[in-house]
């Protein structure tokens, strides 16, 4: 099955929690730390143009290590209250998973007797 990306916001506004970071290196976080990872760079620039839409995240003119300007991305108020709702609405879908995956191993349980 392939990976949409549905919760990338989600992610996204978690790791801009632990500070700024221009997309180079949210890309590199969701790489290293995600345990099944679906976010490329065009969902991840997609999703961040999305969330700065929507007053979640905002961009600002940083320098990169090179000293070059480099678009910066920090999480807004309305970020913070938006992962909030991401929060819940991901445990509810992890109580209907929870309940998928014990319903089917019940059942391959029951084909092996």
């Amino acid at each position: 099955m392939k990976h949409t990306g549905r919760h990338t916001g989600a992610f996204l506004l978690l790791f801009l929690t632990e500070g700024d970071r221009y997309g180079g290196k949210l890309l590199q976080k969701c790489q290293e730390e995600l345990p099944i990872n679906p976010i490329d760079s065009s969902i991840l620039y997609r999703t961040l143009k999305q969330l700065e839409t929507e007053g979640a995240v905002k961009s600002y003119l940083g320098t990169s290590e090179q000293d070059k300007p480099i678009k910066m991305y920090k999480i807004t108020e309305v970020g913070k209250e938006k992962l909030e709702e991401f929060q819940i609405d991901i445990e509810e879908k992890l109580k209907n998973l929870t309940f998928f995956i014990n319903k089917y191993n019940e059942w391959k349980e029951g084909e092996k007797l």
